[in-house]
């Protein structure tokens, strides 16, 4: 297995097929959004492949002025799945950012609801996979997660995850949405409100026009 990065066009055809299976509509970007990260030079689509087949994918999302990226999609084809490729492809992210203080990864918390055997599953795959739970955790657009970290050069520390962390969604928001959205670290005496779609969808200010605004 290789890992490749996916161009605009296998970006948009994997959008529109295994992340839409994948993942709810609260907990996926828009692909223009994607897109606008991606030509900003700051959002890297990774696909693995097993020859000219393509059987996973792991979406980062490079902090800026950090050595920390975080993985905004992690996921295996419908038809490869339950195979160990995922840990496979998180191995491969290692080898790929072994300079790199941290890999982020945030993971849906369980909330005492029907899905949390598999909420809990899923945490229990990173930490097989290396990564270790922080003492923060997050609420994104109604949903909490919690945190955890593989540093592959041994150096990264909670205080500068979090701080890495906060300047993702920083730099891509401005400031109301940012309060309105996004909660690092979350604070426990504030309720959960309810999901929301991703704010592209809502006409918040994109890359662009938030760096025009911060002139």
């Amino acid at each position: 297995m290789k890992l490749r990065e996916l161009d605009l066009t296998e970006l948009r055809r994997l959008h529109e097929t295994e992340l839409h299976e994948a993942f709810p509509p609260e907990e996926l970007k828009p692909c223009a959004a994607m897109e606008t990260l991606v030509k900003a030079g700051v959002y890297h689509p990774m696909g693995a492949w097993e020859g000219e087949t393509l059987v996973g994918y792991a979406i980062l999302w490079e902090s800026p002025g950090s050595r920390y990226v975080l993985i905004d999609y992690l996921g295996v084809t419908a038809s490869r799945r339950n195979r160990g490729l995922g840990g496979k492809i998180l191995g491969l992210l290692r080898e790929t950012f072994r300079d790199w203080d941290g890999i982020i990864v945030e993971s849906e918390a369980p909330d005492g609801g029907e899905q949390d055997a598999l909420r809990r599953r899923r945490m229990d795959f990173y930490r097989r996979s290396g990564f270790t739970f922080l003492d923060y955790d997050c609420i994104l657009f109604g949903v909490h997660y919690a945190v955890c970290l593989c540093s592959p050069n041994g150096k990264g520390t909670e205080a500068a995850v979090m701080e890495a962390h906060k300047a993702l969604y920083r730099k891509q928001f401005s400031s109301w949405a940012y309060d309105r959205y996004v909660q690092i670290p979350r604070d426990p005496d504030c309720p959960l409100q309810p999901p929301e779609s991703w704010a592209e969808q809502k006409n918040l200010p994109g890359l662009e026009e938030e760096r025009m605004n911060a002139k």
